[in-house]
């Protein structure tokens, strides 16, 4: 993607998790997380490291929408309440295009560190016995 295409996108997530604080502040809870699929897939034509922040949003973001669909039980250590709050933390980062730095959102949300994002996503490292297994290299 080009530079104005990640702009645009993460403009439209801002605009999009903003859109859905209104909604859980008037306690419009069924209304959450449209667009949720057509954000993700956006996200799935891959990126630079720039992509990172908008992947902890996206991850933030399915949660609210499954913590909202189990009635807040999952993600249960997050009230209710707090959810908007840290969804204006998020969006106040991706509006100003900085890294996500707030604890609370990089600490459950920010899977860089795992195998669940592509590699690219990832801090870069030397390759792993499980990268060549993944990528068909043989030893």
């Amino acid at each position: 993607m080009s530079d104005d295409d990640y702009d645009a996108v993460r403009a439209r997530f801002a605009d999009l998790l903003r859109r859905d604080i209104g909604l859980h502040r008037h306690g419009k809870f069924e209304k959450l997380g449209a667009d949720f699929m057509a954000m993700q897939s956006h996200l799935r034509q891959g990126g630079d490291e720039r992509y990172r922040k908008l992947l902890v949003a996206l991850r933030f973001w399915d949660a609210w929408i499954l913590a909202r669909n189990t009635d807040w039980m999952e993600y249960g250590h997050v009230k209710v309440d707090a959810w908007p709050d840290l969804a204006e933390r998020l969006v106040a980062d991706l509006e100003a295009d900085r890294e996500i730095t707030d604890p609370n959102l990089t600490t459950a949300f920010d899977l860089s560190s795992t195998l669940e994002l592509p590699k690219q996503f990832g801090p870069k490292r030397e390759p792993s016995p499980i990268d060549r297994l993944l990528s068909g290299e043989d030893d």
